[in-house]
């Protein structure tokens, strides 16, 4: 039996420890990427009016697709919260794209999980057709310069992990004019 659990914990153990190093590396080797395609130049309506991704040009920007019926998303929600309260003066912008084709099934989404950033509609899907959404949540990271560097699927700790240590990376990034 002593084997067995030994056998485990060194499992556990080396499971821990790749983790670590993907965490710690992985950021590094995804930004170095220099084809990184330009994000699309989506129009999205919110309850204050039309939003131009373009608009956020120079700051890096966190576009998340979601839906008042996925179980992750409603964990997402707190995290991006807190992300917005951390990382506003690096110039993070977190833009959350509700794909709800009922509009009172969002409202009630956010009034039970209310959020700190931008809120935006697209009942018709148009907006993660154009960023080929395959599954929910998913999120997309996009530099200063209006580049999509990094997308993920779905929301759980390991991927919160990933995703924070992408979006520190990009605000690492020197901001100058020739990188806009």
């Amino acid at each position: 039996m002593k084997v067995i659990q030994n056998v485990a914990m060194t499992s556990i153990i080396r499971t821990k420890l790749l983790w670590v190093l993907l965490l710690t590396h992985l950021p590094l080797l995804a930004m170095e990427k220099t084809d990184a395609p330009p994000a699309p130049p989506l129009i999205l309506q919110s309850d204050q009016g039309e939003i131009l991704l373009s608009d956020y040009r120079g700051k890096v920007i966190l576009l998340d697709f979601w839906a008042s019926w996925c179980g992750p998303c409603r964990l997402s929600f707190p995290w991006m919260n807190d992300l917005q309260t951390r990382y506003t003066d690096d110039q993070l912008v977190i833009i959350a794209v509700n794909l709800d084709k009922d509009g009172e099934a969002s409202r009630g989404f956010l009034k039970e999980i209310p959020a700190n950033f931008i809120i935006a509609y697209d009942p018709e899907g148009t907006s993660a057709e154009t960023m080929k959404v395959i599954g929910m949540p998913m999120s997309y990271l996009i530099d200063r310069k209006g580049c999509v560097r990094q997308s993920l699927i779905g929301f759980n700790d390991i991927k919160k992990a990933i995703h924070e240590a992408h979006i520190r990376a990009l605000l690492e990034e020197p901001l100058n004019s020739t990188n806009l």
